[in-house]
């Protein structure tokens, strides 16, 4: 009889320790059923709840401590009231660093002596150095030669260094009036043939109707212009410099450049050219009343000034003049 009761006793321990096991492992909704259904939720079966163990991670008690991270301390925390203020030293603040006499950064200042001199004549590089070399990394360049740094010089300055040597010697005067070149001629006469080329060049190459009207004057225009500026300019040169023999003769080889200028429909656009011719004929005038030529080369002159009439009637005033100086010559 009593060996049944302790049968009994011990299946009743065990539901209750099956039951306690199930409501600490239970499911949520178990719990959820007996909060508000006031029912428990059905059992579950021992295949369920060997499923429900397998993905669960037991941690024992000891181990638990191991596994969680320490706390990182921050700036906040502030030190343990045993620690001293040696070991962990504070930044001193901005009144402070004012008020202190000693400087707290740790940089350092070069001091110099109010003379720089002296420090510098007391560095023990600049006593290795020798006077003799010091003397040769002061002295001059070698001057280039006179006739190599006379190349260097612009125009006005070349004639300004003949004028100053023509004052200060009048030997070296003499000798450079008798050195005296005459004007070369041929860079003027290759300039005027090359712009007389650009204004022939800056023709339309296709064009419907006459290429002397006003559209091609247009295009043409500019190089017009500049070739006039050009055969200007260098007759004034010669006439301020009074080489009246140059400028006779440039007068009439520029001549031969004006006379090919292209002749235009409109009257109005032949006047850079009419400018020109009558420029040269004004140069013809002024040479021949500033200079003498004999019988011959009055002659030759004559019978070019003839030749040079046919392109324009601005040429007869110089003409008349070489006239009268022949017949002053035949008496």
């Amino acid at each position: 009889m009593n060996r049944g009761v302790n049968t009994g006793h011990t299946v009743t321990t065990r539901s209750a320790l099956r039951e306690i096991t199930r409501s600490a492992y239970g499911s949520p909704p178990s719990v959820v059923n007996m909060v508000y259904f006031g029912s428990p939720s059905p059992s579950t079966s021992p295949d369920e709840e060997v499923v429900r163990k397998r993905g669960r991670r037991i941690i024992s008690p000891g181990n638990q401590f191991a596994l969680t991270p320490p706390r990182t301390p921050t700036k906040r925390q502030q030190s343990p009231k045993g620690s001293s203020n040696s070991e962990h030293p504070q930044t001193p603040s901005k009144s402070q660093l004012m008020t202190s006499p000693v400087r707290s950064s740790p940089r350092k200042r070069l001091l110099l002596p109010a003379d720089i001199s002296e420090a510098v004549n007391a560095s023990p590089s600049k006593k290795l150095v020798s006077p003799v070399k010091r003397l040769r990394l002061q002295s001059r360049e070698a001057e280039a030669e006179t006739e190599v740094a006379l190349t260097a010089l612009t125009k006005p300055q070349l004639v300004a260094l003949l004028k100053d040597t023509m004052a200060h010697s009048a030997a070296a005067k003499q000798i450079i009036q008798e050195h005296l070149p005459k004007p070369d001629l041929a860079h003027s006469m290759q300039k005027l043939e090359k712009l007389l080329h650009q204004i022939y060049r800056a023709f339309p190459q296709k064009h419907w109707g006459n290429s002397r009207d006003a559209f091609c004057f247009r295009r043409v225009q500019i190089p017009i212009e500049t070739f006039k500026h050009k055969c200007l300019q260098r007759g004034q040169q010669l006439c301020q410099a009074e080489q009246w023999s140059s400028l006779l003769e440039y007068a009439q080889q520029a001549w031969n450049f004006v006379r090919k200028m292209p002749e235009w429909q409109d009257s109005s656009h032949n006047k850079a050219k009419l400018v020109c011719l009558r420029t040269l004929a004004a140069h013809c005038s002024t040479a021949l009343k500033k200079m003498s030529l004999d019988q011959r080369q009055l002659q030759t002159l004559i019978a070019r000034l003839k030749e040079m009439k046919d392109d324009s009637p601005c040429i007869t005033s110089p003409l008349k003049v070489a006239e009268a100086q022949l017949e002053q010559c035949l008496q």
